[in-house]
């Protein structure tokens, strides 16, 4: 039987399978680390671009100032079904700890947001919410994975 437990060589996702589902709609989770060296954590929406996660974050996130001090960071993307349906449903996680850059660029401001809204909550609702949400002052975050830390339990067979 497979692991339902460890990341393993065999349950490795490939890169097309971490693009598929880092592309899908979904939430993730960042964590910054603070001056006093604890960590931030939060759930984020963000773009995948194939390449670098994008997010858009308001003036007051307390995770742009610790980014504009200490760069790295970590993004956590997965689905747990084992806690509704049992461990038989498996369960996979994307992790990667990179660096992030920070950029007041109005144009890529508009085109990162509504591509993080666009994903997250529909065309129809980004087209909505990108001119109110850009008034309250936003940053984007461009994370750029340098380590990764893939799995899913339902690919090793028994």
């Amino acid at each position: 039987m497979s692991s339902k437990t460890t990341a393993t060589k065999e349950n490795k996702l490939t890169s097309d399978e971490v693009n598929e589902r880092l592309s899908a709609r979904g939430m993730a989770r960042m964590a910054s680390y603070r001056p006093d060296g604890m960590i931030h954590l939060t759930p984020i929406w963000y773009h995948w671009n194939g390449e670098t996660f994008q997010l858009t974050l308001g003036a007051g996130r307390i995770h742009l100032k610790n980014l504009a001090k200490d760069s790295r960071c970590s993004i956590l993307v997965d689905e747990d079904p084992r806690i509704e349906e049992g461990i038989a449903a498996g369960a996979w996680a994307i992790m990667c700890r990179g660096t992030a850059e920070l950029s007041q660029d109005n144009n890529l401001i508009r085109e990162v947001t509504h591509a993080v809204l666009s994903k997250t909550l529909g065309q129809d609702d980004a087209d909505a919410y990108t001119g109110p949400i850009m008034e309250e002052g936003r940053t984007i975050v461009t994370i750029t994975p340098k380590d990764w830390l893939t799995w899913d339990y339902n690919k090793a067979g028994d």
